[in-house]
């Protein structure tokens, strides 16, 4: 336990600082991507400038698509990072494979939004067509 004179954050500082809700942080422990803190001897979790950065990490890999199974793992590889021997290419290199696996996913849902896109503009051009009309090319009201 964590004594008084050592008390760090409580979780409403913690989850207001990092911009989330304090429901955001306790699924984030449920889940294992949050450590679970240490408490107070009055039973308040305690959290550190440590949690914060990572609560700010896991919300970053968040904004870039990665799952909670991802981010566990990309968190892991950037705690190594800290850990790692210097000139250790491993974490660095399972970030930048976990990144570009990302980036290929990103850009085949945006292949596929253009695929949807383009498909519901003819849509549109096939339903704007006048019933009837002569020309296919004649515009509505003209």
């Amino acid at each position: 336990m964590v004594e008084g004179s050592e008390l760090g954050m409580r979780i409403g500082d913690l989850a207001k600082q990092a911009g989330v809700n304090i429901q955001t942080v306790r699924f984030y422990e449920r889940e294992r991507v949050l450590r679970q803190p240490p408490r107070t001897s009055s039973g308040y979790r305690s959290y550190s400038d440590r949690d914060l950065r990572r609560l700010t990490l896991v919300k970053q890999c968040q904004h870039l698509g990665f799952t909670l199974k991802e981010i566990r793992e990309f968190a892991a590889l950037h705690d190594s990072l800290q850990s790692a021997s210097p000139g250790d290419p491993k974490p660095l290199q399972g970030i930048l494979q976990m990144a570009e696996q990302r980036l290929l996913l990103i850009d085949e849902k945006i292949e596929g939004l253009r695929t949807m896109r383009a498909n519901l503009v003819d849509l549109i051009q096939e339903v704007r067509k006048p019933v009837g009309a002569e020309c296919p090319g004649r515009k509505l009201g003209g």
